[in-house]
């Protein structure tokens, strides 16, 4: 009979080891950072970490690498926890990095985006960029750094906090708490000089209304997906010169030639034709690196979509309520053409791909890691059990998770 309980014991806890070796094979704990408070998100560069930690505000750290790109140590080196003194509101809730420019887009969501320069050459400076943006909450912040070697498009989600339409009656009527994409272009951007004279009090361009449901955004490739809640998936698709559309059809007025100065084309454009000192088109004008004013493609997935990320004509959608996500790859006409979910019984709050490594964060279940070969061909690596995982960043072999009680780092083995 001992024989038998002896044995017992040994293949159970056999099979305990066996588990917790193949839960832990895959990745190496690198480091667990304090960040004074739950880590809502991060971004990173080559040299630097920026953390969005919450009412804490942000921090920003210094990264040693090893020569194969292996984050090895990261130091804190700045913390602004107080945004603006001014505000008792404060709550850095996303950060994203132009890797181009080395510029911190931070999200306050109470009061306004946030800029700070990761520069080692200069002066590290924090500045507000754009706030009061026809009133109300700041949801979500991608950029485009891409298209314009000089310039960072950057587009947010504000949700209104009253119906109206701005001064110059350009932006149009939208409900009271509605969602619209804003956005405006940093121009002229020096190696030296963060805020250019015509950068010093940026205004918001008004892009497109959604209703209530949107939270988050994702621009990459041209196209600038925004997860729709319970009504799916809506993609826009970005403009490489300035147009004019009809305001009914949507379709490109031939007649209008763009003069290259925005404020003249906009009302060359949407001024009414009856306008007799300064008559136009009576359509819709988009600058160049802003959006169709038609939707590229939407789509309903089964759960409210709450993240999304978008790279290659593919499209991963997050889904709450343990949906998992969804893998829906894109034809040029922005048709579906297959979908694929993955991580079904799972809640997907962030996504991020690095060189073919898909890492979805999942809250309680921390996070999952896939082998993404390209279109809906994925293989499941391994799960990460992590505190209450917000988001998570892919950086080569680098997984970065920002959860309720900090920051993990992992090293793919």
């Amino acid at each position: 009979m001992k024989f038998y309980i002896f044995l017992f014991s040994f293949l159970f806890y056999a099979c305990i080891d066996q588990v917790e070796s193949e839960q832990n094979d895959f990745v190496q704990l690198v480091q667990q950072i304090d960040t004074y408070g739950e880590a809502m998100d991060l971004d990173i560069t080559d040299n630097h970490m920026v953390v969005a930690a919450n009412y804490q505000g942000f921090i920003v750290y210094d990264i040693t690498r090893d020569n194969l790109g292996n984050i090895a140590s990261i130091d804190s080196i700045f913390n602004d926890a107080i945004l603006d003194d001014s505000m008792g509101d404060n709550r850095a809730q996303e950060v994203v990095i132009s890797k181009n420019h080395n510029i911190a887009f931070i999200t306050d969501i109470f009061d306004r985006i946030w800029l700070y320069k990761l520069d080692e050459n200069s002066n590290q400076y924090v500045d507000s960029y754009l706030q009061d943006c026809y009133g109300g909450t700041w949801l979500s912040t991608t950029i485009d750094d891409q298209t314009d070697a000089n310039q960072i498009n950057v587009f947010s989600l504000v949700k209104h906090s009253s119906s109206e339409s701005d001064d110059e009656g350009t932006v149009g009527d939208f409900d009271e708490y509605s969602t619209s994409i804003v956005w405006k272009g940093l121009i002229d951007i020096g190696a030296s000089d963060l805020f250019p004279e015509q950068n010093s009090a940026p205004t918001c361009e008004f892009s497109y209304n959604f209703g209530i449901l949107p939270e988050t955004i994702h621009y990459n490739d041209g196209l600038l997906a925004v997860s729709n809640g319970e009504l799916g998936i809506k993609v826009l698709s970005q403009l490489s010169e300035s147009l004019c559309f009809d305001s009914n059809s949507y379709d490109v007025i031939q007649d209008f030639s763009p003069s290259g100065n925005v404020d003249i084309d906009r009302i060359a454009c949407e001024n009414s034709v009856f306008d007799y000192y300064n008559p136009g088109l009576g359509g819709i004008y988009e600058p160049k690196g802003g959006f169709h004013p038609a939707v590229y493609t939407s789509f309903d997935l089964p759960g409210e979509v709450n993240s999304v990320f978008v790279k290659d004509l593919v499209l991963f959608s997050g889904l709450s309520t343990s949906n998992g996500c969804y893998i829906s790859l894109l034809g040029d006409n922005g048709n579906v053409i297959e979908n694929l979910n993955i991580a079904n019984g799972y809640t997907i709050n962030g996504i991020s791909e690095d060189n073919g490594i898909l890492a979805l964060s999942a809250g309680r279940d921390g996070v999952l890691l896939y082998q993404w070969n390209g279109d809906l061909n994925v293989d499941f690596i391994g799960q990460i059990e992590t505190p209450y995982s917000n988001k998570v960043k892919v950086d080569g072999n680098n997984i970065l998770i920002s959860t309720e009680d900090g920051v993990f780092i992992y090293i793919l083995n």
